[in-house]
């Protein structure tokens, strides 16, 4: 996919070695162009990414000004004779790429230079594969980073630098507590399982998924991670690789979208969906159902109109809240709530109860202007063992309320 172009510059080298280099075939992706000169010069050794220098014809004084000359990053050859290499100094052998000892047969210039550009290959290989890995990792929304088998970052991605507010230079060789702002104490007492999952993943050897929480800046995140272990060449766990996606906003949704198929829309109170599910739950429990009705709601929808009818639902359902605050509370239909309790009532439990909600929905429903003509009729259910089947206790709850309902009408004609 890539392309290199490759620049040599001969200094003061012989025929052999100049033709020799010139008739090898440039591996596929590379083109090769020469320059030469019998004397040092500054531009061409400076354009040059590879430069052989015959030490023996240009003079070893002449090395200072071959290395100002040259790209930092250029190839330097030199050929020398075995004294010449031994007056190097070790600064000097710094910016040497390779030493080629003088004489050379052809022969011998073709296998070193073969040699040469496997190994400048495999270089430039490279660089397109960091280039790849560098682009792809830090193109992606995801955080990304690696590990080693102590938990220290040897490289993460921009988005991961990102989310911990910090720079690569900051977070690469440092560890969990450092990077994410946490003290150990705090890492200990919370909800975080970062390092821990780092650990199951090396010793389970595979890929594994995790929900994970972090504390990004100020708030907790909800991250689904995917960790894999990385191995050394002789096949043992040398760190982790992991992939994490913020999941917060989408469990937020999963949760918005659960409640609202749940709960009414109103007054935020389950309805018959969830308490059907609840009851088939409690198999084997004692089971109370406290099944209320609105008496004379209708009046006031008429009179005051729904928003005042909507406030007298919620009123009802606050009331019905501090009465029975540890049960299921249900609207069931318009004017029409249902309780469920799995606390081993007895009968006159059962009656204190009723008779509790009754006397604080009137004495609410009496304070208010607007809803003084109202009052609730209720009817219960129970079964001891559970074992009666929900509609049968909603429709014997249901049968009692309007019992209570005929008879407080009769008594008011």
């Amino acid at each position: 996919m890539y392309h290199c172009l490759v620049h040599f510059y001969f200094i003061g080298c012989s025929n052999d070695l100049i033709q020799t280099i010139r008739e090898s075939t440039p591996p596929a992706q590379f083109t090769f162009q020469f320059e030469e000169n019998h004397t040092l010069y500054e531009i061409p050794a400076h354009k040059a990414d590879v430069i052989f220098a015959d030490m023996q014809t240009v003079g070893p004084k002449e090395l200072d000004r071959l290395f100002s000359y040259k790209k930092k990053e250029a190839e330097l050859i030199l050929l020398m004779d075995k004294d010449q290499i031994r007056e190097l100094t070790s600064k000097e052998l710094q910016d040497v790429s390779d030493l080629w000892t003088l004489p050379l047969t052809k022969g011998e210039i073709s296998f070193r230079f073969s040699k040469w550009l496997q190994t400048y290959k495999t270089k430039k290989d490279l660089w397109l594969y960091q280039n790849y890995l560098e682009t792809t990792i830090n193109s992606v929304p995801h955080l990304i980073w690696y590990k080693d088998k102590d938990g220290v970052h040897q490289k993460v991605n921009t988005s991961f630098c990102k989310a911990v507010n910090k720079t690569m230079e900051q977070v690469e060789g440092r560890g969990h507590y450092y990077i994410w702002d946490i003290e150990p104490d705090e890492y200990a007492k919370g909800e975080f399982i970062c390092m821990e999952s780092e650990f199951e993943v090396m010793d389970k050897k595979e890929t594994c998924i995790f929900d994970e929480t972090v504390k990004i800046r100020d708030e907790m995140r909800q991250l689904e991670t995917y960790k894999s272990p990385l191995f050394n060449l002789d096949g043992s766990v040398m760190g982790t690789v992991g992939v994490a996606v913020d999941v917060t906003q989408e469990r937020l949704y999963e949760q918005m979208i659960i409640k609202n198929a749940n709960t009414d829309f109103l007054t935020g109170l389950y309805n018959r969906r969830y308490v059907y599910q609840f009851v088939e739950e409690q198999a084997g429990k004692p089971l109370t159902l406290f099944y209320l009705d609105l008496d004379n709601f209708k009046a006031v929808n008429d009179r005051y109109g729904h928003q005042e009818g909507d406030r007298a639902l919620l009123v009802t359902t606050q009331v019905l809240k501090e009465c029975m605050p540890k049960d299921t509370i249900a609207r069931i239909g318009g004017d029409e709530f249902l309780v469920v309790s799995i606390d081993p009532y007895t009968i006159p439990d059962i009656t204190r109860t009723k008779n509790r909600i009754q006397q604080r929905l009137d004495q609410t429903f009496a304070a208010d202007d607007h809803l003084k003509g109202l009052s609730a009729s209720i009817g219960i259910s129970h079964s001891e063992d559970g074992t009666v089947i929900m509609d049968s206790l909603i429709v014997e709850a249901d049968v009692l309320m309007y019992q209570e309902k005929s008879r407080k009408k009769a008594a008011s004609s």
